[in-house]
């Protein structure tokens, strides 16, 4: 913990220096200090997740305040890694992206920032309810504050209030049900509430569980605490976007891990609410992420949907842990931490992607965008290579993360009521949908944006991308490669999180010691497996072998087995051999060029071609009914002949109509109720005291008889 106290003091160093005259030492001054921040919080949580150990410590000024400590252990360092290696890569566009912004507030934007990951990491140490509520209520602010330090917009105004109301009203709803855990258990420490679960009465587990679950949710992003999002991501500072995404939601899971983790391991029904929301969280997010021609919206929608998936993965978790199943929960719960890791480093990669557009173009519309490839081939290259990662096409992460969740959720095939399968099976429904959509989305936005003719003279004149977002995507999608090729080195850490959470370590159900001696799997399979290449590598690689597998044996044998290695091998090989005969067919074959038939159009203009909103219209069409847009419409006449006609198409949250609409305009009607009886007569007040106290009289009368 001593050098997470010396990170605090290099990022006071960092806000420092933001103040300071736009110069090249502020530049070097803030990387410095934000580097050297990341660096001690990284070499500390390495050496937290290698040894095992846990750091406790409880600030001594503070010591009186019950629940104010703090603590290092394996599971907060892996967060802890992935949001300062977040802040690591983002920092340089951050720099780069207040360039174009007036001094005072460039200064604000900066200050902010270091205080939001400051608090971020207080959040991820914090081991008391006291200490966590502080912390997230400071990250909180400091999120609300960048939102209304905007683009120099109006919507900010309105953005920024929006998230300051959720805000405010999920942590006060989070310190009900703390406060309810803390009061049932006697401690007010997380790991004290969490080992007092098992005594806990039932209606303080379910008040308590639905009150931090959608309380916290609101930076997970679930249902129907999701609908600040979107406009508050558009609103903020593209340089703070990939923060936000890659590092801020990650909260929310980490929360629904330590606070309601323990509630739905030991009750069903909870956990299936998790795994429900999530379910539908992701399924929402991607409808809306395909509606959306502005790419800031449409990939915040997006980070809704990933959440959704890993909310719905940690639920199933949740769910087989309550059964009496610990390695089946642990097999979700690994899918559930590894999509996490792969969304805050695609997520980060294509909000920093999407900043780099919006700053050299002005713009982020993907309706005005295309050629970019062709402008710009090695950002091209690479925001096409996200756009993979997120797809879940292989070799990258996101297939691995995926593919993971689905298997663990048609498990439940073999054990369970009828009513807990079903459930299962339109979760797992609703998650194979979501995967095809947004397969759909991002070929959407990959081909909008960077293939095709330039649909702006601003696409067109575009210049070449600056490098701190060039390099940055790059480092960032050599880590999507590597997580997705590496998974069986990745698995076993991810075991050995969950492992305190459900008693057991996972890690040999999932990625079996090929490489050693694998006693656990049938000897054909071992044969046939070999046969295939799965022991290439062995006493070379340090892994338990290539092959993610889970064998069900004796009874069922091979439920599943993937290897993302040998797929990556193949598809290197298939494209290797289409090279070749595509060369040795050019040779001998002899090539004619003719002017192709042009069918009468002699150049093809840029509004021919296709759109996002063209390309996403069969999904809208067929989706219609759930998201029901608003359409404003207006025409310009001269006498009775229509000269000019604009349709614009606005698309509502789908609870911000069922939810906030209605609470909206009854506190609005309330308003006006108590702003009549404000100007009414001396008379009137008078008649309102009357029988007020009467009314008081007699309930006293009842309850005292």
């Amino acid at each position: 913990m001593n050098l997470i106290s010396w990170a605090f003091l290099a990022l006071a160093f960092a806000l420092c220096v933001s103040f300071v005259p736009p110069s090249r030492s502020r530049t070097l001054g803030y990387l410095a200090g934000s580097w050297a921040a990341v660096l001690l919080i990284l070499i500390a949580s390495v050496h937290v997740m290698a040894s095992g150990s846990v750091q406790q410590v409880t600030p001594g000024a503070l010591a009186i305040l019950p629940g104010f400590g703090f603590a290092l252990d394996r599971l907060r360092g892996f967060f802890l890694i992935i949001a300062a290696s977040v802040y690591a890569v983002s920092a340089p566009f951050l720099l780069r992206d207040v360039r174009e912004r007036a001094r005072s507030s460039a200064r604000l934007v900066l200050a902010v920032t270091v205080a939001l990951f400051a608090a971020l990491v207080v959040v991820l140490i914090a081991a008391g309810v006291t200490s966590l509520l502080f912390a997230w209520e400071m990250m909180s602010l400091a999120l609300a504050s960048l939102v209304f330090l905007g683009r120099g917009r109006l919507i900010e105004t309105r953005a920024g209030l929006v998230t300051l109301a959720f805000s405010e009203a999920g942590a006060l709803a989070a310190l009900a049900g703390l406060l309810l855990l803390a009061g049932a258990a006697g401690t007010f420490s997380l790991a004290g509430i969490a080992s007092a679960v098992p005594r806990l009465p039932a209606g303080v587990i379910w008040a308590g569980f639905l009150l931090t679950f959608f309380g916290f949710g609101v930076k997970t992003a679930i249902i129907p605490v999701n609908a600040w999002m979107a406009d508050a991501y558009s609103a903020a500072p593209r340089g703070v976007l990939p923060l936000f995404s890659g590092a801020t939601l990650n909260l929310g899971v980490f929360t629904l891990w330590v606070v309601d983790g323990p509630l739905a391991s030991h009750a069903l029904w909870p956990a299936l609410i998790v795994l429900v929301v999530g379910a539908l969280t992701a399924l929402l997010g991607i409808m809306y992420a395909l509606t959306d021609s502005n790419m800031t919206r449409l990939l915040t929608h997006s980070s809704v949907e990933n959440l959704g998936i890993i909310v719905a993965a940690l639920g199933a978790g949740f769910a087989f842990t309550a059964m009496h199943r610990p390695v089946l929960g642990g097999l979700a719960l690994i899918a559930g931490l590894y999509h996490m890791m792969n969304h805050s480093a695609y997520k980060t990669l294509l909000f920093i992607g999407s900043g780099g557009i919006g700053n050299v173009i002005g713009h982020d519309d993907v309706n005005l965008l295309g050629g970019l490839l062709r402008r710009a081939p090695l950002f091209g290259t690479v925001f096409l290579l996200g756009c993979f990662a997120i797809a879940s096409l292989p070799p990258f992460n996101g297939f691995v993360s995926e593919w993971l969740t689905l298997q663990s959720l048609l498990r439940i095939v073999e054990l369970g009521p009828v009513p807990v399968r079903i459930v299962f099976a339109l979760s797992g429904a609703a998650l194979a949908l979501t995967a095809g959509l947004a397969v759909t989305c991002f070929t959407m936005l990959a081909t909008a944006t960077l293939l095709g003719l330039p649909r702006s003279r601003a696409a067109a004149d575009a210049p070449r991308m600056p490098g701190s977002v060039t390099a940055s995507m790059t480092l960032l999608i050599v880590i999507c490669f590597g997580l997705g090729v590496w998974a069986t080195g990745v698995i076993p850490v991810l075991g050995r999180l969950a492992a305190p959470l459900i008693g057991v370590d996972a890690t040999a159900a999932l990625v079996p010691a090929f490489f050693g001696h694998a006693a656990s799997l049938p000897a054909g399979v071992v044969h046939d497996l070999t046969q295939l290449g799965a022991q290439l590598g062995r006493g070379l690689l340090p892994l338990r072998g290539l092959v993610v597998l889970h064998s069900d044996a004796p009874r069922a044998g091979v439920v599943y087995a993937m290897s993302t290695v040998l797929i990556f091998a193949v598809l290197v090989c298939a494209l290797f051999v289409v090279w070749v005969l595509a060369r040795v067919l050019r040779r001998r074959r002899q090539v004619l060029r003719r002017i192709p038939w042009n069918g009468g159009i002699p150049r093809v203009r840029p509004e021919m071609a296709y759109t996002a909103t063209t390309f996403a219209s069969p999904v809208r069409v067929l989706f219609d009914a759930v998201l029901n847009p608003e359409v404003a419409r207006q025409e310009q006449r001269q006498g009775a002949f229509v000269t000019a006609r604009e349709q614009k198409v606005v698309h509502v949250h789908l609870f911000g109509r069922l939810l906030l609409g209605p609470l909206m305009s009854g506190m609005q009607a309330w308003a006006r109720v108590l702003a009549r009886m404000h100007h009414g007569k001396v008379t009137v007040y008078a008649g309102y005291v009357l029988v007020s106290l009467v009314v008081a009289i007699l309930a006293a009368a009842i309850v005292l008889s």
